[in-house]
């Protein structure tokens, strides 16, 4: 009988992927005892799910009450039942230990359902080992012609508004701008802004014309471009926001890190001041952490690590947030981070981000939150996943979603 006494911890990767689709060695005590080992020296949950999903320690009591433990570390005390019941049912050897475990489990007044614990219990894409498992090859096709332009590819937002400066302009009353300064006609009244700045109006701003196509929370307007002219010479193109925001809190707001904002520039319309920058196609963080399982796990760890990243870079610059939720950034083209919510305060009492990014967790992902050790956790996940790879599927999606919806 082969055993794997003596073997040295430098050699326990290796061991167990070389023989873990070996029927023979899925119940062998002494390749079960590698993985315990291994378990216990990286104390990763995914080792647990690797066996589950490749039905090691099928028949020994072990591996679902590691199981049950990390859910019950977790809250989760339908799933922990559901866990040991299931070890129960295959008659795994020393069942008394099982129903003895299962005697310790809170009492549930509202079980998990089914479906929730079929999918906690087998997650889609984490990684253990060093790779990806449970994954499945998603296809997702999109129409290339509709981002091709006299015969020449362009991006989607370029295709976007070029195709939209074509149709025919209203001929509506317009507030100029010129190089950042608001100027009005003698004829003007005082609050002919509000009005101008209503959907289906025009507006002008450093000579290009601009069609208001939406009004967002009452202090940003989403608007594109529908002057005759150069496109090349714009700085932004594609659609744009126009965003009120208090001139007192330009200083601030040109004090944060220009990687966690959008390129801006500050615009004066009268007495009232604004942003202008790129409207992000692909919607707040909200929107874009609703997507399908396959990618899930990856994308919540790989939007977290930037939101920490985000909130330490505020906290070095000694501002905050007053208030923050999901919608307050958006995800650019390159699927990064932005702040969007520019509703910001250097005095108050301080925001608990740890708070915010257990939220998250919890509710996008089963990745286990510990405080202290959140950050090292993600990193090294992270540092093991094709993030390229990810992303290129993530914006495919995005795109997929928004083509459906044009």
């Amino acid at each position: 009988m082969m055993t794997f006494d003596g073997m040295d911890e430098d050699e326990l990767e290796n061991a167990l992927l070389n023989y873990i689709d070996i029927p023979y060695f899925r119940n062998n005590p002494s390749y079960i005892s590698l993985w315990q080992r291994y378990y216990y020296k990286t104390n990763d949950p995914s080792v647990l799910f690797l066996m589950k999903y490749k039905k090691i320690s099928q028949y020994y009591h072990w591996i679902y009450v590691e199981l049950s433990r990390f859910f019950m570390r977790n809250g989760r005390y339908g799933v922990c039942k559901a866990v040991l019941n299931v070890g129960i049912a295959c008659n795994a050897y020393e069942r008394e230990v099982l129903e003895d475990e299962l005697q310790r489990i809170p009492m549930v007044t509202n079980p998990s359902p089914e479906h929730e614990i079929n999918t906690l219990l087998n997650p889609k894409g984490f990684t253990a080992l060093g790779k990806v498992w449970n994954s499945y090859q998603e296809v997702l096709f999109y129409n290339r012609k509709l981002f091709l332009l006299d015969q020449e590819e362009v991006s989607f937002e370029e295709y976007r508004a070029k195709t939209y400066s074509g149709k025919s302009r209203l001929s509506l009353k317009k507030y100029g701008i010129k190089l950042g300064i608001g100027h009005m006609g003698e004829n003007d009244p005082v609050d002919g802004m509000s009005n101008t700045l209503s959907v289906g109006k025009e507006i002008v701003i450093d000579g290009y014309v601009y069609y208001v196509k939406d009004v967002m929370d009452g202090n940003r307007y989403r608007m594109i471009c529908i002057s005759d002219g150069n496109f090349e010479e714009l700085m932004y193109k594609g659609d744009v926001i126009l965003h009120e925001v208090p001139k007192s809190s330009i200083d601030l707001i040109q004090r944060l890190d220009s990687d966690h904002v959008p390129r801006f520039t500050v615009k004066e319309l009268g007495s009232r001041t604004f942003l202008l920058y790129d409207f992000y196609v692909f919607g707040t963080l909200e929107s874009c952490l609703d997507i399908s399982n396959s990618m899930k796990s990856g994308i919540v760890l790989y939007f977290v690590s930037q939101l920490i990243e985000i909130f330490g870079g505020l906290e070095e610059r000694g501002c905050r947030f007053t208030a923050f939720s999901l919608e307050s950034l958006c995800v650019s083209e390159d699927c990064r981070l932005k702040i969007v919510d520019f509703d910001l305060s250097e005095d108050g009492s301080k925001m608990n981000y740890g708070e915010v990014i257990k939220g998250v967790l919890l509710q996008y992902s089963s990745f286990p939150f510990d405080e202290q050790g959140v950050v090292q956790g993600i990193r090294g996940i992270l540092q093991k996943t094709d993030l390229k790879g990810l992303v290129t599927k993530l914006r495919i999606h995005l795109y997929e979603r928004i083509c459906k919806c044009c």
